[in-house]
Protein backbone atom coordinates (compact mmCIF):
# COMPACT_ATOMS: atom_id res chain seq x y z
CA UNK A 1 0.00 0.00 0.00
CA UNK A 2 1.14 3.24 -1.28
CA UNK A 3 0.91 6.23 1.86
CA UNK A 4 -1.02 8.95 0.97
CA UNK A 5 0.81 11.54 4.02
CA UNK A 6 -2.31 13.07 4.74
CA UNK A 7 -4.71 13.19 7.86
CA UNK A 8 -4.46 11.97 11.45
CA UNK A 9 -1.32 9.48 11.70
CA UNK A 10 -1.31 8.46 15.64
CA UNK A 11 1.53 7.16 17.57
CA UNK A 12 -0.32 3.80 18.82
CA UNK A 13 0.57 2.62 22.11
CA UNK A 14 1.54 -0.98 22.34
CA UNK A 15 -0.75 -2.63 25.21
CA UNK A 16 0.79 -5.21 27.86
CA UNK A 17 -0.17 -7.86 30.16
CA UNK A 18 0.79 -6.83 34.17
CA UNK A 19 4.20 -9.16 33.92
CA UNK A 20 5.27 -6.32 31.11
CA UNK A 21 4.78 -9.04 28.65
CA UNK A 22 3.10 -7.91 24.77
CA UNK A 23 -0.99 -8.32 24.98
CA UNK A 24 -1.25 -8.47 21.63
CA UNK A 25 -4.33 -9.49 21.56
CA UNK A 26 -5.54 -5.77 23.06
CA UNK A 27 -2.95 -4.02 20.84
CA UNK A 28 -5.05 -5.41 17.68
CA UNK A 29 -8.14 -4.09 19.30
CA UNK A 30 -7.37 -0.67 20.19
CA UNK A 31 -6.14 -0.49 16.71
CA UNK A 32 -9.77 -1.82 15.19
CA UNK A 33 -10.77 1.29 17.53
CA UNK A 34 -8.69 3.58 15.86
CA UNK A 35 -9.54 2.67 12.54
CA UNK A 36 -13.25 2.72 13.18
CA UNK A 37 -12.86 6.00 14.49
CA UNK A 38 -11.48 7.25 10.92
CA UNK A 39 -8.09 8.30 10.97
CA UNK A 40 -5.91 7.77 8.23
CA UNK A 41 -2.36 5.76 9.13
CA UNK A 42 -1.09 3.96 11.96
CA UNK A 43 2.48 4.92 13.43
CA UNK A 44 3.61 1.85 15.69
CA UNK A 45 6.75 1.68 18.15
CA UNK A 46 6.74 5.65 18.33
CA UNK A 47 8.92 6.68 20.90
CA UNK A 48 6.51 6.63 24.39
CA UNK A 49 9.09 4.78 25.43
CA UNK A 50 8.39 1.53 24.11
CA UNK A 51 10.75 1.75 20.73
CA UNK A 52 13.67 1.52 23.01
CA UNK A 53 12.43 -0.51 25.39
CA UNK A 54 10.74 -3.39 23.77
CA UNK A 55 13.59 -6.55 22.89
CA UNK A 56 14.30 -6.23 19.18
CA UNK A 57 12.37 -9.51 18.76
CA UNK A 58 9.20 -7.62 20.39
CA UNK A 59 9.13 -4.94 18.08
CA UNK A 60 9.16 -7.14 14.78
CA UNK A 61 6.70 -9.19 16.83
CA UNK A 62 4.10 -6.33 17.19
CA UNK A 63 5.01 -5.14 13.50
CA UNK A 64 4.13 -8.62 12.02
CA UNK A 65 0.93 -8.76 13.72
CA UNK A 66 -0.18 -5.57 12.85
CA UNK A 67 0.21 -5.73 9.36
CA UNK A 68 -1.54 -9.02 9.22
CA UNK A 69 -4.27 -7.55 11.29
CA UNK A 70 -4.91 -4.26 9.80
CA UNK A 71 -4.98 -5.96 6.70
CA UNK A 72 -4.66 -2.51 4.05
CA UNK A 73 -7.29 -1.17 5.65
CA UNK A 74 -4.65 1.87 6.61
CA UNK A 75 -1.07 2.59 6.19
CA UNK A 76 0.87 0.86 8.73
CA UNK A 77 4.33 3.13 9.75
CA UNK A 78 6.93 1.80 11.91
CA UNK A 79 8.80 4.18 14.06
CA UNK A 80 12.54 3.40 13.79
CA UNK A 81 13.84 5.08 17.23
CA UNK A 82 17.83 3.08 17.64
CA UNK A 83 20.79 4.15 19.25
CA UNK A 84 23.02 3.96 16.22
CA UNK A 85 22.88 4.76 12.42
CA UNK A 86 23.84 1.02 11.32
CA UNK A 87 20.78 -0.58 13.81
CA UNK A 88 18.47 2.20 12.98
CA UNK A 89 19.40 0.60 8.85
CA UNK A 90 18.75 -2.72 9.98
CA UNK A 91 15.42 -2.40 12.00
CA UNK A 92 14.16 0.06 9.05
CA UNK A 93 14.81 -3.61 6.70
CA UNK A 94 13.44 -5.71 8.81
CA UNK A 95 10.54 -3.56 9.07
CA UNK A 96 10.32 -3.24 5.27
CA UNK A 97 10.12 -7.02 5.21
CA UNK A 98 7.91 -7.36 7.29
CA UNK A 99 5.51 -5.31 5.14
CA UNK A 100 5.00 -1.87 6.58
CA UNK A 101 4.39 0.60 4.41
CA UNK A 102 6.55 3.48 5.61
CA UNK A 103 9.22 4.77 8.45
CA UNK A 104 9.04 7.51 10.98
CA UNK A 105 12.66 7.79 11.47
CA UNK A 106 14.22 9.87 14.47
CA UNK A 107 18.34 10.81 15.13
CA UNK A 108 20.18 8.15 16.41
CA UNK A 109 19.24 8.60 20.59
CA UNK A 110 21.58 9.29 23.44
CA UNK A 111 24.53 11.07 21.81
CA UNK A 112 23.22 14.64 20.98
CA UNK A 113 24.35 14.53 16.89
CA UNK A 114 25.72 18.14 15.80
CA UNK A 115 23.86 19.08 12.35
CA UNK A 116 26.61 17.15 10.11
CA UNK A 117 26.00 13.71 12.12
CA UNK A 118 21.97 13.59 12.23
CA UNK A 119 22.18 15.16 8.29
CA UNK A 120 24.13 11.88 7.50
CA UNK A 121 22.23 9.89 9.62
CA UNK A 122 19.35 10.32 7.71
CA UNK A 123 20.59 9.97 4.44
CA UNK A 124 22.00 6.59 4.91
CA UNK A 125 18.61 5.62 6.79
CA UNK A 126 16.50 6.74 3.75
CA UNK A 127 19.19 5.33 1.03
CA UNK A 128 18.97 1.89 2.87
CA UNK A 129 14.85 1.17 2.63
CA UNK A 130 13.21 1.38 -0.28
CA UNK A 131 10.09 2.75 1.93
CA UNK A 132 8.91 6.58 2.02
CA UNK A 133 10.24 7.88 5.10
CA UNK A 134 8.63 11.05 7.93
CA UNK A 135 11.23 12.78 9.86
CA UNK A 136 10.29 12.72 13.53
CA UNK A 137 12.00 16.08 14.94
CA UNK A 138 10.96 16.37 18.64
CA UNK A 139 14.16 18.16 20.21
CA UNK A 140 12.59 19.01 23.63
CA UNK A 141 12.63 14.94 23.98
CA UNK A 142 15.31 13.90 21.78
CA UNK A 143 18.08 17.04 22.28
CA UNK A 144 18.26 17.09 18.53
CA UNK A 145 16.94 20.06 16.40
CA UNK A 146 16.61 19.05 12.27
CA UNK A 147 16.33 22.38 11.31
CA UNK A 148 14.60 24.26 8.15
CA UNK A 149 18.39 24.41 7.17
CA UNK A 150 18.96 21.01 7.30
CA UNK A 151 15.94 19.73 5.62
CA UNK A 152 17.28 22.08 2.75
CA UNK A 153 19.94 19.99 2.93
CA UNK A 154 18.32 16.71 2.79
CA UNK A 155 15.77 18.02 -0.15
CA UNK A 156 17.70 15.85 -2.61
CA UNK A 157 16.90 12.54 -0.56
CA UNK A 158 13.50 11.44 -2.55
CA UNK A 159 12.49 8.64 0.00
CA UNK A 160 12.38 11.67 2.71
CA UNK A 161 8.60 12.67 2.07
CA UNK A 162 7.22 14.14 5.19
CA UNK A 163 8.20 15.41 8.63
CA UNK A 164 6.26 15.42 11.50
CA UNK A 165 7.15 18.78 13.27
CA UNK A 166 6.93 18.41 17.18
CA UNK A 167 10.10 21.16 18.18
CA UNK A 168 7.46 24.29 20.43
CA UNK A 169 8.99 26.56 17.93
CA UNK A 170 5.47 28.41 16.68
CA UNK A 171 7.35 29.81 13.87
CA UNK A 172 9.03 26.31 12.38
CA UNK A 173 6.25 25.35 10.24
CA UNK A 174 6.12 28.99 8.37
CA UNK A 175 10.00 29.01 8.31
CA UNK A 176 10.15 24.95 6.97
CA UNK A 177 7.99 26.50 3.96
CA UNK A 178 9.80 29.49 3.34
CA UNK A 179 13.21 27.61 3.38
CA UNK A 180 12.14 23.96 1.85
CA UNK A 181 8.61 25.25 -0.43
CA UNK A 182 6.42 22.02 -0.71
CA UNK A 183 9.17 19.72 -0.95
CA UNK A 184 7.91 18.13 2.52
CA UNK A 185 4.34 17.17 3.45
CA UNK A 186 3.85 18.45 7.19
CA UNK A 187 2.39 17.04 9.69
CA UNK A 188 2.27 18.75 13.56
CA UNK A 189 3.09 16.37 16.61
CA UNK A 190 0.11 16.00 18.90
CA UNK A 191 0.47 14.14 22.26
CA UNK A 192 -0.90 10.98 21.24
CA UNK A 193 -2.93 10.29 24.22
CA UNK A 194 -4.77 13.11 23.87
CA UNK A 195 -5.11 12.28 20.26
CA UNK A 196 -6.39 9.11 20.59
CA UNK A 197 -8.87 10.47 23.26
CA UNK A 198 -10.44 12.98 20.74
CA UNK A 199 -10.78 10.18 18.35
CA UNK A 200 -12.41 7.65 20.78
CA UNK A 201 -14.64 10.17 21.38
CA UNK A 202 -13.45 10.40 25.18
CA UNK A 203 -14.54 13.27 27.52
Amino acid sequence: MSVAWQGVFPAVTTQFHPDQGLDVPATLAHLDRLIDAGLHGLIMLGTVGENCSLEYAEKLEILRATVDHVGGRVPVLSGVAEYTTRLACRFANDAEKIGVDGLMVLPALVYKSDPRETIAHFRTVARSTGLDVMVYNNPVSYQVDVTPEMFGDLGDEPKLVAIKESSENVRRITDLKNVCGDRYVLFCGVDDLVLESILLGAT
